[in-house]
């Protein structure tokens, strides 16, 4: 796997302000050796903002309140609860988050693009909660043990789909009539190879299960943490947007950390396939987290910057980082997913030369081309593997790329405003 040097990218408080200067020893002669290059001493290594600013953002997103959200267990047989649980309740937000936007009474959103990449960003979603769903029914271990149940219709007072969910709601409103249609057909679309379905109103031509949705996500209970701790005094449309945002970051963040956790107590070398599984799952949870953070480039600028104002959020060179840093969880899953390189060697059982010798890349490419035929699973791995630490700083570049892209539009605004 590629190396990663997080701290290349990272602000280092230990960095010298001082630009590195070139010098050459009193007692070498410049014809006999190059000049050293001082640099500022670097360590390989993440960790997550002080602790006030970590603080304040678990309050302002109602962080403890969400986490609390994803934990119980209601169903003991079922081991995915825990892992398909936030992946539902980040969905339920973002039909929150849709509702929102739609509702917002300035003239000068942009309603249609809003609504087309909300509804990119729930299909993303769906696509992956199809993903884990099918993963546990292709496992004899976990198969039929999700709650589901035979909802009747017709004449029957039961209905067949969600009763507290938003999207069967958001179907009948003329202003996300087409867009929540379009997201029921691709539930039914991205369910179509699993036994069950969601039970979010989709048509379920095959007439299979439904999941118990309300049981599992708990939609009232989600849509209870919509509101901000400074709702009171802060008069700003983005301010709902950011929330909704975070959350679902967060949300997802969560079901990435239980993914890595069940990988970790897993005996890797002999469940190649179920560790390949989770690693394409954990690779489109990353691409999933840069699409949630591009969506902050659809906020007005001019807005957005008077809420960083009212929430006090510094505005600094260094703010990718600190501000990005602010999660906790998100901190502790990039370390998980970078430290994966360390299962390399124990894959292609060999052991690491303490000399710096090839002897990873050779038994890599002695995989490849010799026993390519009985090591496929192996290879299928690696390349998941890596594909997480593509996506991972994928993210990372992105996240960079919007907040200077943002900040850059609102300085331009202000400009214009100043001539």
């Amino acid at each position: 796997m590629v190396d990663l040097h997080w701290k290349l990218n990272m602000p280092n408080s230990d960095m010298s302000s001082k630009s590195p200067k070139l010098s050459i020893s009193e007692k070498s002669s410049p014809r006999n050796s190059l000049p050293s290059l001082q640099l500022p001493s670097i360590t390989n290594d993440i960790s997550a903002a002080a602790p006030p600013p970590c603080a304040a953002y678990d309050y302002y997103l109602r962080l403890p309140e969400l986490s609390k959200l994803w934990e119980p267990r209601e169903f003991p047989n079922w081991s995915n609860e825990s892992i398909l649980k936030p992946a539902l309740q980040a969905l339920e937000i973002t039909f929150r988050f849709i509702s929102t936007v739609l509702s917002d009474p300035r003239p000068y959103t942009n309603s249609r693009e809003w609504s087309r990449r909300l509804e990119s960003l729930a299909t993303w979603q769906i696509e992956i909660i199809a993903m884990l769903c099918e993963d546990e029914e292709n496992n004899p271990e976990t198969r039929g043990t999700a709650p589901t149940a035979y909802l009747s219709s017709g004449e029957s007072k039961i209905r067949s789909y969600s009763e507290t969910s938003l999207l069967p709601r958001l179907a009948t409103w003329y202003k996300s009539k087409d867009v929540a249609q379009r997201i029921l057909l691709s539930v039914e679309c991205q369910m179509m190879r699993c036994s069950y379905t969601l039970g979010l109103g989709e048509p379920n031509l095959a007439g299979k299960p439904s999941l118990k949705y309300d049981t599992v996500c708990k939609p009232n209970e989600v849509h209870n943490l919509k509101t901000t701790p400074y709702d009171d005094r802060i008069d700003n449309c983005e301010n709902n947007a950011v929330h909704a945002t975070h959350q679902i970051v967060e949300s997802w963040i969560h079901v990435s950390r239980k993914l890595l956790e069940k990988n970790h107590r897993r005996d890797i070398s002999r469940r190649f396939e179920k560790a390949v599984e989770d690693c394409y799952t954990v690779e489109r949870i990353w691409k999933l987290l840069t699409e949630v953070e591009d969506i902050h480039l659809m906020m007005d600028p001019f807005d957005f910057l008077k809420l960083k104002n009212q929430l006090s959020l510094k505005s600094s060179c260094y703010e990718t980082a600190s501000f990005c840093m602010r999660s906790k969880e998100l901190v502790e899953v990039t370390k998980m997913c970078r430290d994966l390189r360390h299962k390399v060697p124990e894959i292609l059982e060999v052991e690491v030369d303490p000399l710096g010798g090839p002897r990873i890349q050779e038994a890599a490419m002695k995989l490849y081309v010799a026993e390519k035929m009985n090591g496929f699973e192996k290879i299928h791995l690696l390349q998941a593997m890596q594909g997480i630490e593509v996506a991972m700083k994928g993210f990372f570049y992105a996240y960079k790329q919007v907040l200077v892209g943002g900040d850059g539009e609102v300085l331009r605004l202000m400009e214009t405003e100043l001539e």
